[in-house]
C-alpha cells in the first residue's frame, strides 16, 4: 500500500484537461476585471443564463449522493454500499462545482457570509444556501471517515460509532434544497410557460433528483470497470434500474394528471417548441428508461448504459427547459451563452474531473479494506486492474 501511497498517473489526456482549466483560469479572473456585463451574453431580460444551468443540472445529478444514500443506510440495500459512497464522492465533487461556478456568476460573491448574520427565512434560496452548507459539512466528515481507512485507521474505528447519525442526517438534509430549486421558478410564475410553471415543481424537482442516483451510480459503475479493468455485476445494476424506474412511473403519472388538470394538455402536443421540448424531456427521462429497464436488454451492459445516459440527459433536459425553453417566449428576447461562460465551465468540469481522478486513484473507493483472505486476494484483483488505468 505505501507503494502508492500518492499516485496520480499522468496522461495526454489529463494534461489537456489541466491546460484547459488553466486558461479557464485566466479567463475567471478577466472576468473578475471587467465584470460581467462584459464578459457575458447576460442582460436585464436574461439575468440567469448557461451558468445557473450548470448549477441546478450538477446539483440534481449529484442527487446520487443522498439517494444511493437513502437506498444503502435508510432501507439497508447492503449490495449497494461499494456504489453509494462513490456517489458520494460525485456529490461532493459536484457540490464543490458549483459553488465554485456560484462564486463566478455573482457579482457580490464576497458577501456569501451575510445569510448566516442576516437569515431571509421567507426565501427558498436562503433555504438552498444554509441546506448545501449543511449537506457539504455532513459530506466532508463522511469523506473523512473513507480517507482514515488508509490514513488513520484507529481515528476510522472510533469514527464509526457515530457515523450512522450522519447517514441519517445527511439523507434528510438535500429534500430541502433540491425542493426548494423547484420553488424558485414558482416566484415567476408569469414568465415561465404554462408546461413547467405548476406548484407541482417542489415535488418534481425532488422526485427527479432522488431516481437520477441510480443512472448516475450505473454509467459511473460501468465506466469506472470499464477503465480499470474490473468486472460489472449486471444483476446487481438492473436492481438499481427497477428502483429508478418505480420512481420514474410515479414522476410520469403526476406530471400527466397535473397537465390535464391545469388544462395544459393540449399545449404538450401543439408542436411547438415548448411541447417537442417536454415530449423529448419526459421520453429521456422517463419513457426509454422505463422500457429498457422491463426489458431483457435492461440486463445487459449496453442495456444498463442507455437506461443511465438517457434519464441523465432527460434530468438535464427538465432543467435547461425550466431555465430557458419555458422562459425564452415570455421574455422576448434570446441568450446564447458567451465563450468565456462556455470555457469556464469546461475549465471547471475539467478541474472535478481531475479530481475524481486523484482521491480515487489514493483512497478507498473501488476496493473496500479486506476482512480476510479471500477478501484480501479480490481486493489485490481489483487493485491490480485500477493501477493498468492509462487514464
Amino acid at each position: 500500500m505505501s507503494s502508492r501511497r500518492w499516485n496520480f498517473r499522468i496522461t495526454p489526456v489529463r494534461i489537456g484537461m489541466f491546460a484547459i482549466f488553466a486558461l479557464a483560469i485566466l479567463m475567471i479572473l478577466f472576468r473578475y476585471y471587467t465584470g460581467l456585463g462584459y464578459t457575458t451574453n447576460l442582460s436585464d431580460e436574461w439575468a440567469w443564463g448557461a451558468w445557473i444551468m450548470a448549477d441546478m443540472n450538477v446539483i440534481a445529478l449529484a442527487g446520487a449522493g443522498f439517494s444511493m444514500a437513502i437506498i444503502t443506510h435508510v432501507f439497508h440495500v447492503e449490495k449497494y454500499k461499494p456504489l453509494s459512497r462513490r456517489c458520494l464522492l460525485i456529490s461532493f465533487i459536484g457540490y464543490v462545482l458549483v459553488l465554485l461556478i456560484l462564486i463566478i456568476e455573482i457579482g457580490r460573491w464576497d458577501n456569501f457570509w451575510r445569510p448566516f448574520v442576516s437569515p431571509g427565512i421567507h426565501s427558498p434560496m436562503f433555504e438552498v444556501y444554509m441546506c448545501i452548507v449543511a449537506y457539504m459539512i455532513l459530506q466532508v466528515i463522511e469523506l473523512v471517515e473513507v480517507g482514515t481507512e488508509k490514513v488513520a485507521p484507529k481515528v476510522n474505528h472510533k469514527m464509526h460509532k457515530f457515523m450512522p447519525v450522519v447517514f441519517i442526517i445527511a439523507c434528510v438534509v438535500p429534500l430541502g434544497h433540491q425542493a426548494s430549486l423547484g420553488s424558485l421558478y414558482l416566484a415567476m410564475p408569469a414568465k415561465l410557460d404554462g408546461i413547467w410553471a405548476t406548484q407541482m415543481m417542489p415535488w418534481l424537482y425532488l422526485l427527479s433528483a432522488f431516481f437520477v442516483g441510480p443512472a448516475v451510480a450505473i454509467v459511473e459503475n460501468i465506466w469506472s470497470n470499464h477503465r480499470y479493468n474490473m468486472p460489472t455485476d449486471t444483476k446487481m445494476l438492473h436492481g438499481l434500474t427497477r428502483i429508478s424506474a418505480c420512481c420514474m412511473v410515479v414522476y410520469f403519472v403526476l406530471k400527466t394528471v397535473d397537465l390535464v388538470t391545469r388544462g395544459q394538455i393540449g399545449n404538450v402536443f401543439a408542436f411547438d417548441l415548448q411541447g417537442n421540448m417536454f415530449i423529448l424531456e419526459m421520453f429521456a427521462l422517463c419513457i426509454l428508461p422505463i422500457i429498457i429497464s422491463f426489458l431483457p436488454v435492461g440486463k445487459t451492459v449496453g442495456g444498463l448504459l442507455i437506461f443511465g445516459l438517457s434519464t441523465m440527459v432527460g434530468l438535464v433536459l427538465t432543467r435547461f427547459n425550466t431555465v430557458y425553453t419555458g422562459m425564452v417566449e415570455h421574455l422576448g428576447a434570446t441568450y446564447f451563452p458567451s465563450f468565456l461562460e462556455l470555457f469556464t465551465t469546461v475549465g471547471l468540469f475539467c478541474l472535478a474531473f481531475l479530481a475524481y481522478l486523484y482521491i480515487t486513484e489514493n483512497f478507498p473507493f473501488f476496493y473496500g479494506v479486506p476482512t480476510d483472505a479471500q477478501d484480501k486476494e479480490a481486493a489485490e484483483a481489483s487493485e491490480s486492474g485500477f493501477n493498468q488505468a492509462i487514464m
